[in-house]
């Protein structure tokens, strides 16, 4: 029997986001939620699917 894996919780550190598999943003084989998430909030963009920066930006 196969697992089917539809979504999956962002990477970047305490972000709670929940995102479907085919719309991560992939860096070093780890799947994010959106680009400021993939670059560690280095900008200090905020991300927008929970609205906050994350805490990896800390």
């Amino acid at each position: 029997m196969a697992a089917n894996v539809e979504n999956i919780k962002c990477a970047c550190g305490n972000c709670q986001c929940v995102f479907p598999i085919d719309q991560a943003f992939v860096k070093n084989g780890k799947a994010y939620c959106c680009e400021a998430c993939t670059n560690s909030h280095t900008s200090g963009d905020i991300c927008p699917q929970c609205q906050s920066v994350c805490g990896c930006a800390n």
